[in-house]
Order: structure tokens, then C-alpha cells, then sequence
């Protein structure tokens, strides 16, 4: 098995007790290793044990005693110096909660190009509702990972798909249908407001990839009933399939919001099939404990109402 190679820097800590220097940092703001150990819950020798293993290792006395206090050297005002904001810094990372103000990062994974297309207004609510999440959108396209795995194993939080998902442990609830409508160039030489089968075999057209198995389905029923037509680009991307639909004369699908929010943009026009185009659902999976979070489902709700 392939291993990542271990910085040199990371092994040289895991040699060292961290919690010296935690220990080196508190008798440095406090000078008095009494204080210290009170506010460790250990006892005096113990913390004078461990500025003894500082000292040895920093070949530093690190603090000079005056009487009842103890005053730090010019090295120690330094070594401090440079770990404050270090120890800070991991402080952080590792007291990451609820009670921090740090946002939570929910992790979408979706097949569908375009299918959530009203992420922004979400942001916006999620702004307005103060809710505490940022969001990591993966569109997959191509092979996608399958959602059960993605979710049971924390490595996504939702998971749009385009067949319903039955678990013990998630929960699965139809986000929205999809309708596919066909499209191409407002100049496009075609001047039809609707198109047959036959017509259609006799046009390019442009595909979008997916990895979605329904998705593949539908798309693999539309090519049989078309037999001969000419696929002449395949895309995973929707700004390349939207710019080739725009700029050639082929003929393509995106859906209905796709094309309510691009047409102007990338001067689209609408053809009506006269052959029948199957929807798709859009299911959103996501594991059921998140349910008993008021403000998981909060989101949830504002992804639905879009």
C-alpha cells in the first residue's frame, strides 16, 4: 500500500511531550510554578520535574529565580514568542464545537450539473437565519461514490440522487423533478419550434456525461429511440455544453431551470420533442442523527424551498 511520505519536521514532535511546552507557557504568563500546578491539577515537584526536562532539552535555564519570583531568560522571552501564536493556533483545531464560532462545513455531493441551482438564495437564508454552516458543493459527474458510503463514512453530509436510497441509517426524500427540455442556438438553421425523431436523427448533438446509473438509463432509452443519431460532443461540463450549444448547431438537453436562468446568457432557444421526454427525480439522502439537529434541518428546509 502507498504511503504519504512523513514530513521530517512532524517526526521530530512526535518524539517531543507537547504538553512541555503547554506547561512552559503557563509558568512564562504566571512565574510560579505553585500557580501552575494549581491550575493543572498536579502537584509543585511535578511541574519543576517537567521545566527540568525543558531545561535539558533547550540547554537553557529558561527561568532565573529572585527570591519568591522567577524571572525568564533572554531565550525564553524568544521561545515564547514563537510558540504563543503556534499553541493558539492548535488551541483552536482541536476545540472546535458548537460553542466556537467557527462555521461547520456541511459537504454536499451531487451528480446532477445544475440540478441545485438555487444554492444562492440558500446562502443568503442561511445569512439571514445565522446559521453556522458553510458549504462544500462536489458535483461528481462521473462515478459517482456510492451515497450510503459517502454518508455512513462522513465523507458527505447530503447526497442528491436520481433513485431513491432505502437504509436503516439515512433518511430519503424526493428534493424535486427534473425536466429535461431540448434546446440549441437562437440562429440555429432549424427554425422548428418543435422537432421529431426523424428530424432529429439527421442533427448533431451535444451529451452531458453523467455517472448517475437512472441518468444513464434514461439517456441510453432516448439514443435507442433515436437509433441513428449523431452524438458529436460529450461533455461532464455544463458551461462547455452550454458555450458548444451556444456557438454550433447542434441540439442538446439541460433542464427546465437551466434554461430559465441561461437562455438570455447563452442565447438559447427552446424546441419542443414530439417524442416523449422522461423527468427524473431528484432525491436529497442524508444520514437520520441528523435529524435531532434543529439547525441541520433548518438548512434543509431552505435547500427544499430554494
Amino acid at each position: 500500500m502507498k504511503t504519504n511520505t512523513v514530513s521530517d519536521k512532524v517526526l521530530k514532535l512526535a518524539s517531543f511531550n507537547l504538553n512541555l511546552l503547554t506547561t512552559f507557557c503557563l509558568i512564562y504568563s504566571t512565574r510560579s510554578i505553585t500557580e501552575v500546578s494549581e491550575i493543572l491539577e498536579v502537584t509543585p515537584p511535578s511541574i519543576s520535574h517537567s521545566l527540568r526536562k525543558l531545561r535539558l532539552h533547550f540547554e537553557d535555564p529558561l527561568f532565573i529565580r529572585h527570591g519568591n519570583t522567577i524571572t525568564p531568560t533572554v531565550f525564553s522571552d524568544d521561545l515564547y514568542t514563537q510558540l504563543k501564536q503556534s499553541l493558539e493556533i492548535m488551541s483552536d483545531s482541536i476545540g472546535r464545537s458548537k460553542k466556537t464560532n467557527k462555521r461547520e462545513t456541511l459537504v454536499i455531493y451531487s451528480p446532477f450539473s445544475v440540478a441545485v441551482h438555487d444554492l444562492s438564495s440558500t446562502l443568503i437564508k442561511i445569512k439571514e437565519g445565522n446559521l453556522n454552516y458553510k458549504i462544500k458543493y462536489i458535483e461528481t459527474i462521473l462515478g459517482i461514490p456510492d451515497a450510503v458510503d459517502l454518508l455512513n463514512l462522513r465523507k458527505a453530509d447530503i447526497v442528491f440522487s436520481a433513485v431513491p436510497v432505502t437504509s436503516t441509517t439515512l433518511s430519503c426524500v424526493l428534493f424535486r423533478e427534473i425536466t429535461p427540455v431540448m434546446v440549441c442556438r437562437e440562429d440555429n438553421p432549424f427554425k422548428k419550434s418543435s422537432i421529431s425523431a426523424d428530424e432529429l436523427k439527421n442533427m448533431d448533438i451535444v451529451s452531458h456525461l453523467t455517472g448517475d446509473d437512472i441518468i444513464l438509463q434514461r439517456k441510453q432509452s432516448l439514443i435507442a429511440l433515436l437509433k441513428n443519431a449523431h452524438i458529436a460532443f460529450e461533455t461532464n461540463s455544463i458551461m462547455t455544453l452550454l458555450t458548444i450549444l451556444s456557438e454550433t448547431d447542434c441540439f442538446g438537453f439541460i433542464t427546465q431551470e437551466a434554461f430559465t436562468r441561461y437562455h438570455d446568457i447563452f442565447k438559447l432557444r427552446q424546441v419542443t420533442p414530439s417524442f416523449p421526454i422522461q423527468q427524473i427525480n431528484a432525491y436529497v439522502v442524508y444520514r437520520k442523527e441528523q435529524e435531532k439537529k434543529a439547525s441541520f434541518m433548518q438548512f434543509l428546509e431552505m435547500l427544499q424551498d430554494g
